[in-house]
């Protein structure tokens, strides 16, 4: 065991060197061309104001500007903010290196491929990683979730709270993460999880209240600058409004704003105010088919932590989905929020076609992502070029088939017994990898 553990963390040193090489090729280019990019051209002006004393009015959600602050700490011009915060994002990857492998060992699984996917996805979505600041909520919540499977339930929902106050979306974990203990009447670990979750975000955002006495309502701005955002051009609903409109079906215009390119014109004016309604709808709709789930597994004898943990990750990984395909925005680094929930589906899934469907269409979200920036902003400088309109809409559609597919796989991992309800974690679970090599394959 012993020496299998020393492997395990020489893969993680190899995984951890490419991602480290990556980093400096990223540096040394920055430093070389001189290219703009947006954690020296917003971050840091932003933490420059905070490191004179004053908080800048922004839309930040507040932990993020925690970790804003800290690169600015040990760098004082652009540049070297760019490399603290190149570094701070090296020790989150590691960090949730290290717990997807944890993971992977749970779960009977390949430690080795399970890593590889980790790391493989994020440097597909490399650029945005180390120039956006979505890795750090989307480690928290990994972490968080890493603690539920443990049973470590206080700091489970602490970490969900910090995450939720570094980017807001992990808010609608939270419903998923306390409804099994409301379903099972642990009314005490129900009142510690919400205590533990509004406590920590009202400590979060009380000093930033504090310090903006003469305007406090400016710290709840990260909630109100979604509620009253356009339509984002790359979001879900304006890349099909937009394809008809190229067809002629509809005019729209693009126009700027809130930090992006928005669609406007008489239909996506029309709809934007319903959009955050039909976004809540769905979102609740699965809490809804979620319970529903886990009152059947205790009906059919099947309620045990490792059935509830495979319905948990899907029900999450929807729930972000939802966000995605129902919501206002889209942009490229909002991609990074899925991958902790991809890799553990890979983990808990049975059917290997699945998996590797699964696999194969968040690679070609990533992709299609990918070419989108290059047509729409390399090329055109922002807009939208007719090559990236078909590309948007073929993203809209890649991620709605893995909405579906999603919807699919935790019903069938339970309905075909992948986890006995009643097995201990050391003993009948069965080993899988997700269909892309022979289990304990060494590398």
């Amino acid at each position: 065991m012993k020496k299998e553990d020393n492997g395990i963390k020489r893969f993680q040193l190899i995984l951890g060197t490419i991602f480290a090489a990556a980093s400096v090729l990223y540096l040394l280019a920055v430093y070389l061309t001189g290219m703009e990019n947006v954690v020296t051209g917003s971050y840091f002006p932003f933490a420059d104001e905070m490191i004179s004393g004053s908080i800048p009015e922004t839309a930040y959600s507040p932990f993020a500007i925690v970790f804003l602050f800290i690169p600015r700490m040990y760098a004082s011009t652009p540049f070297d903010y760019n490399v603290a915060f190149v570094a701070e994002v090296f020790v989150f990857f590691l960090i949730g290196l290290v717990v997807v492998g944890k993971l992977a060992k749970r779960y009977y699984q390949n430690q080795r491929m399970i890593m590889i996917a980790y790391t493989a996805l994020l440097l597909m979505m490399f650029e945005f990683v180390v120039d956006r600041y979505d890795i750090f909520p989307a480690i928290l919540t990994l972490l968080s979730f890493y603690c539920l499977v443990t049973k470590n339930y206080v700091w489970a929902f602490v970490l969900l709270s910090i995450a939720a106050m570094t980017n807001l979306y992990p808010v609608v974990l939270f419903p998923l993460y306390i409804l099994p203990f409301i379903i099972n009447r642990d009314w005490s670990n129900t009142l510690k999880g919400t205590g533990a979750f509004f406590g920590v975000a009202f400590l979060i955002i009380l000093p930033f209240v504090l310090l903006n006495q003469g305007n406090p309502e400016s710290a709840f701005n990260f909630l109100f600058y979604h509620m009253d955002r356009p339509l984002h051009i790359e979001s879900v609903a304006a890349s099909i409004i937009a394809a008809g409109s190229a067809l002629g079906l509809t005019d729209t215009w693009i126009g700027s704003g809130y930090g992006t390119d928005n669609l406007m014109g008489p239909l996506p004016d029309a709809i934007v105010p319903f959009m955050i309604p039909i976004m809540l709808l769905a979102v609740i709709i699965i809490y809804a088919v979620h319970t529903h789930l886990l009152i059947r597994l205790r009906k059919d004898g099947q309620d045990s932590e490792n059935n509830r943990m495979i319905f948990l990750g899907g029900a999450a990984l929807l729930s972000i989905l939802a966000v995605f395909l129902f919501g206002k925005a889209l942009p490229p680094q909002h991609l990074i929020w899925l991958f902790p929930f991809v890799v553990f589906m890979l983990m808990t899934s049975i059917n290997h076609i699945s998996k590797r469907r699964i696999l194969v269409l968040s690679v070609l979200a990533i992709a299609l992502t990918q070419l989108n920036y290059f047509l729409n902003i390399g090329m055109e400088g922002g807009g939208m070029v007719d090559g990236g309109v078909l590309t948007l809409l073929a993203r809209s559609i890649t991620l709605l088939i893995l909405f579906v597919y999603i919807i699919k796989m935790p019903v069938e991992s339970v309905r075909k017994g992948a986890w006995h309800a009643q097995a201990p974690m050391n003993e009948s679970l069965p080993h899988q990898d997700f269909g892309l090599g022979p289990p304990h394959q060494k590398l």
